[in-house]
């Protein structure tokens, strides 16, 4: 209360005797109370905006699964086969992905999921169903934990719109093009996987492996994803001839791997031991080459030192003569 003894100085002065003193009271209990409330709401203030700032700064966590394609938008009644494409937002691989979709009118009854999708990669979930109603349809599709929402059109097939219908046609035959390579590629995977073990298998065997190489199958896999991702079938057909024919190069090159002849392995291990005795002699050379150099030195100061000190007791002597 120290900091209102100047309210008390200022009303005694003002106030000298022309109002009562239970006027005064009043008007510094009034002062009182108004600077008490200023203060309260500049406190209010002040915490609302910091929790405001803390609300900003906590961001919503990131989304491990996202749904970057989805196709077709426009269907006919009947059947159809939905491309679900996915990418993995995560930093570890994702596997057995399922997409579960959801709307008036449609009923599903297969699924084909991903078996395994690497960290920023694309692939596609592809499910079958039925469309029972015509009209604008909103799915909610189910991936995991994540939800999304996703408006198609459904076009009765006697409506009489023969060119929306063609285009729905050439959109669903791309669509079972690119469900065709996805699972020739799936296949090919797997063969690479394969492969691959049996290439480490061989050469920890001694088996000469020096022949085989799986960087360019290893390549083509990977361009035939983009190809899928981006919808370009003609170049996934292309790079999945490719890949088959690599694939059944290195395949062939493998089966004919024949073992290392214990005679070259004893061989090699001899240009291996010898390499490293004669590193080992090498340095041992150095090593003695440097000590003698060292102790040349030491000699060398020794006699440089001695002959100073001749030299001085020389001068020291003839000095003495002198006097």
């Amino acid at each position: 209360m120290e900091k209102f003894k100047f309210l008390d100085q200022a009303f005694s002065n003002i106030y000298n005797g022309d109002f009562s003193k239970k006027f005064m009271q009043n008007t510094k209990l009034f002062m009182l109370a108004f600077i008490l409330i200023i203060s309260i709401e500049g406190i209010y203030a002040q915490e609302n905006e910091t929790a405001n700032q803390t609300s900003e700064n906590v961001s919503a966590p990131a989304q491990k699964i996202l749904l970057t394609n989805f196709m077709p938008k426009e269907v006919k009644i009947g059947d159809v086969q939905f491309n679900v494409q996915i990418e993995n937002n995560q930093n570890e691989t994702a596997e057995n992905i399922f997409a579960f979709i959801t709307g008036k009118g449609f009923s599903s009854y297969d699924i084909t999921p991903i078996s395994s999708l690497e960290p920023g990669e694309k692939d596609y979930v592809f499910v079958f169903g039925n469309l029972k109603e015509e009209g604008e349809i909103n799915l909610t599709i189910k991936i995991g934990n994540e939800v999304f929402y996703q408006g198609i059109a459904v076009i009765n097939p006697n409506s009489g719109d023969q060119s929306k219908l063609e285009e729905i046609q050439k959109a669903q035959e791309k669509e079972q093009q690119i469900k065709n390579i996805s699972d020739q590629l799936d296949t090919l995977k797997e063969n690479f996987a394969i492969l691959e073990n049996e290439l480490i298998d061989k050469t920890d065997d001694n088996y000469d492996v020096s022949h085989v190489s799986l960087s360019d199958l290893k390549g083509y896999i990977k361009a035939i994803q983009i190809d899928i991702s981006t919808g370009n079938v003609n170049d996934a057909n292309l790079n999945l001839n490719f890949a088959y024919e690599e694939y059944s190069t290195q395949r062939t090159r493998l089966d004919n791997a024949e073992k290392i002849p214990i005679v070259n392995r004893l061989r090699n291990n001899i240009i291996i031991f010898t390499t490293f005795a004669g590193a080992i002699l090498t340095f041992f050379a150095l090593y003695e080459l440097l000590k003698k150099k060292k102790e040349n030195i030491a000699e060398i100061s020794k006699k440089i030192i001695h002959k100073k000190e001749i030299k001085n007791f020389q001068v020291s002597g003839r000095k003495k003569k002198k006097k």
